[in-house]
């Protein structure tokens, strides 16, 4: 199964993800070696990202525990697939009218 483009789309702004397509599967493969390597080389700001995000810390702390039942990188790299793909349905749920003017906020 394809990814959602519009959740592909959110992942490009934080992760230089490869040009072309991709599965679910691939994508988080993809996902699961780059938060490996930021795990050893760039903990703070993976952890700075997540937070930025607003990935739920309790399912952030399971995925990070020992005794998880997944490798971390591709629990995480689950996580924030997820996240991003329920950022897109609350956009699409939520739709703001555009303002009038530039004093309206």
């Amino acid at each position: 199964m394809a990814p959602d483009p519009e959740s592909i789309a959110l992942l490009r702004q934080d992760f230089d993800l490869p040009a072309g397509g991709m599965t679910e599967a691939e994508l988080l493969d993809w996902l699961a070696r780059q938060i490996e390597q930021m795990l050893c080389t760039r903990p703070d700001y993976l952890m700075s990202l997540c937070y930025t995000l607003d990935v739920d810390q309790v399912r952030l702390a399971r995925i990070l525990h020992p005794s998880a039942p997944a490798a971390p990188p591709l629990g995480l790299a689950r996580l924030l697939y997820e996240r991003q793909c329920a950022r897109v349905r609350s956009k699409q749920a939520y739709t703001v009218p555009p303002l009038d003017s530039e004093d309206a906020w």
